[in-house]
């Protein structure tokens, strides 16, 4: 007897479910457990709400168009195919060297604030909380070195404790929901100061929550039936972060209004130990936070191995193991990543500082993306879609002054990297022609 296969549609949900989980993964993680802490340390609960309503609408056009590139390059190069569409070839070299030097940064401190969590779990010193740090980025490198069936575990397992545990916590703290929706209320009424530029850097802050859906175009290639998952997948997963961040924002808003203090990176953990079981959604929290590092290092290793492969980062990062695990990416990145932690350590830098370094670095290639959008469409809806989402990056980039010199030195380290390969190709060919 030959082995039966799942029926057609069972196929197609199961590949609709893996894409969502894996979506929500790479989406949601540190963001929901320390961005509501983090942006109170900011400003006002009126300017955090306003805060999350602007990002919220900018990132609609933003969602549409990484939904467009996805299905139309379905390849496992993601945002360094965009920027050869848009810019040239030599595009490819600068996105890469951009998210180099946005991993670099974005994954070790997805893994701090999950750190901090184990440490307020475990009750260790400060200091504790690096050294845990560097642990969560170990578990789930080994997570990656298992293949991809153990990654689509923990993002399943993980997709199904975000939405348990943000249920729990809201419905621990219905009073703070309650007093939540109504600071929401007064904000849109026009009872809140809001500060232009506490606005701006809240928003700004804010955008970290909703980085992931370019990382997920490194995943492309692993989709089937592309025409009908890949939209479905992020815009089903944008409507559920939506939702999942705006529940535990209203309850912590209402916290902090009613004087309990969640501010703070993790902040979170006041409220979950006011609900009956604290200690293991803390547990959870970990868990998800490990689920979300996961996710980052398996975009990440695809981006290092299809650069290594197309020959814009060294070779013998762009190869795969017997069972297509890209072994040489992972393990030097996890070197990589440990050692930023290590500096932060060191320097004491503060989180929701490089946070914004990483949010900026990604409006920077969102930019390229728009562009990408603009040329490859055809239809007359480009004009409007590239219009919000040019003015949405611009909004979010306008207030980071000098800072945004770092991703244009990115840029031109890629742009030289482009230029030596270009030459050295040359000099070769006239060699070989001699």
């Amino acid at each position: 007897m030959h082995d039966q296969q799942p029926p057609a549609q069972l196929q197609k949900t199961i590949t609709l479910w893996k894409g969502l989980a894996l979506a929500v993964s790479t989406v949601i993680g540190s963001g929901l457990l320390g961005l509501p802490g983090m942006a109170l340390e900011i400003g006002n609960v009126h300017t955090v709400v306003g805060g999350w309503l602007l990002i919220s609408l900018m990132l609609i056009p933003l969602v549409y168009i990484f939904a467009y590139l996805g299905l139309t390059f379905t390849s496992s190069a993601g945002l360094s195919k965009y920027a050869q569409v848009s810019i040239g070839d030599w595009g490819g070299h600068a996105v890469t060297a951009v998210l180099c030097g946005t991993f670099m940064v974005g994954i070790p401190v997805l893994a701090l604030i999950g750190g901090a969590y184990a440490q307020n779990m475990c009750g260790f010193s400060e200091n504790a909380v690096f050294v845990l740090a560097i642990g969560i980025l170990v578990l789930s490198t080994g997570f990656n070195l298992l293949g991809v069936a153990a990654t689509n575990w923990i993002n399943t397992a993980s997709l199904i404790a975000l939405v348990a545990m943000t249920a729990v916590i809201v419905l621990s703290n219905a009073s703070f929901f309650i007093i939540g929706i109504n600071t929401f209320g007064e904000t849109l009424g026009g009872k809140g100061h809001l500060n232009y530029n506490d606005l701006w850097r809240t928003a700004a802050l804010l955008f970290w929550a909703f980085i992931g859906w370019e990382n997920l175009s490194f995943s492309m290639e692993e989709f089937k039936n592309p025409s009908k998952t890949i939209p479905a997948v992020y815009w089903i997963s944008f409507v559920i972060v939506i939702a999942l961040y705006m529940a535990l924002t209203i309850t912590s808003i209402g916290a902090e209004v009613s004087g309990v203090s969640v501010k703070g990176a993790s902040g979170l953990a006041s409220l979950v130990n006011r609900t009956p079981i604290g200690m293991l959604l803390v547990v959870i929290m970990v868990v998800v936070i490990t689920a979300n590092a996961c996710a980052w290092v398996m975009g990440a290793s695809r981006l290092y191995y299809a650069s290594g492969r197309d020959g814009i980062l060294p070779s013998i990062i762009g190869t795969l193991t017997n069972k297509g695990i890209p072994l040489n990416s992972l393990l030097l990145s996890l070197m990589i990543y440990s050692a930023v932690i290590i500096a932060a350590y060191h320097f004491k830098l503060p989180p929701a500082n490089l946070v914004l370094v990483v949010s900026q670095n990604f409006l920077v290639l969102y930019l390229i993306s728009i562009f990408a959008y603009w040329k490859t469409e055809r239809r007359s809806r480009r004009w409007f879609i590239t219009v919000l989402g040019l003015l949405s990056c611009a909004f979010l980039l306008s207030g980071f002054s000098w800072w945004i010199l770092y991703p244009v030195f990115l840029v031109g380290v890629g742009y030289c990297n482009y230029c030596r390969i270009k030459l050295k190709t040359a000099i070769y060919e006239k060699i070989r022609q001699r």
